[in-house]
């Protein structure tokens, strides 16, 4: 690494950063760590302390020990770049709408994740030859799948989950999870008349869905955000997930279940997990819970 930018949010992460830096982990000339404090809630206000922590944080250490070009017109171009990834993963997301979709949950998760880590030069081609490649494809006549669901959560960079849950019978139809493809995927528009970089915190903070996020119109644009997702992506229930130890979504994972199921209607699953899934069989065997019971309910209503 050349260096890590991390935000004074989650303590384990805090103190595992801060272990890197002080044991000296990394021992690259210009190795360096930055902190940034990132807000708790979304307003104009806490823009402009989100907007000085970005300046003062991140752009300014990669310019001055890097080198790196931050200006107005390098962001500008960023951000386009940004915009053509997030068009082309949106789009062979889209294909999850579909009865029998060409495309499985895990596999897009394992593209979705790539768009995270990749550089963008070379990833973009990439994209484009699989977005060809899903056109073309034709799914199995009868789909392997029992019930569609939403996954929603925390931090979730390992798509082993997904599989299992695919494996498990649940197809995982729409996601919203931190390196997920909601809402995060949504285009960055600029203007002219503001600057360049306020214009990108507004975005990021105003349509962020992190449970970071406080205040009463966040948390309630949390749930309503959930159900139109399950809505258009016709998901028949929902599956909350979230790391252990992970504070923020663990009070979030406990009311939200508890509404979506109460007050949305949805069939609710809630799992916690270690970082690394692997083939658990103790939540193989809820999923599995889970779809039957959903398969139940759609007989019920069927019935009646």
């Amino acid at each position: 690494m050349d260096c890590i930018l991390a935000p004074d949010a989650c303590a384990q992460m805090n103190r595992c950063v801060e272990n890197i830096e002080k044991l000296q982990l990394c021992n690259k000339e210009k190795f360096f760590v930055s902190y940034a404090d990132v807000p708790m809630k979304a307003d104009e206000t806490a823009l402009a302390h989100y907007v000085r922590q970005m300046r003062l944080r991140v752009l300014a250490p990669l310019s001055e020990v890097y080198g790196i070009d931050v200006s107005d017109g390098a962001l500008r171009q960023a951000v386009e770049n940004q915009n053509r990834i997030n068009g082309l993963i949106t789009e062979i997301g889209s294909f999850r709408k579909e009865e029998n979709p060409p495309i499985t949950g895990y596999e897009f998760a394992v593209l979705c994740l790539a768009t995270y880590s990749c550089p963008h030069d070379l990833l973009i081609e990439k994209l484009e030859e699989t977005l060809a490649e899903v056109r073309q494809r034709k799914p199995d006549e009868k789909s392997p799948f029992r019930a569609r669901v939403l996954l929603a959560g925390s931090e979730l960079d390992s798509p082993e989950l997904i599989k299992l849950a695919e494996e498990a019978g649940a197809y995982v139809a729409v996601d919203r999870f931190c390196f997920g493809s909601f809402p995060e995927r949504q285009p960055l528009l600029l203007t002219e008349d503001e600057d360049v970089l306020t214009q990108i915190c507004r975005q990021y903070m105003m349509r962020g869905q992190c449970p970071r996020y406080m205040n009463t119109e966040k948390i309630e644009e949390r749930k309503a955000y959930i159900d139109s997702l399950a809505k258009e992506y016709r998901a028949d229930g929902i599956i909350y997930q979230y790391l252990k130890f992970c504070d923020y979504w663990g009070y979030e994972q406990a009311a939200s279940t508890h509404i979506m199921r109460q007050e949305y209607g949805y069939p609710i699953l809630s799992i916690d997990h270690p970082y690394s899934v692997g083939s658990s069989g103790q939540i193989r065997t809820r999923i599995q819970a889970f779809v039957e019971s959903i398969e139940i309910k759609k007989l019920q209503k069927g019935a009646k």
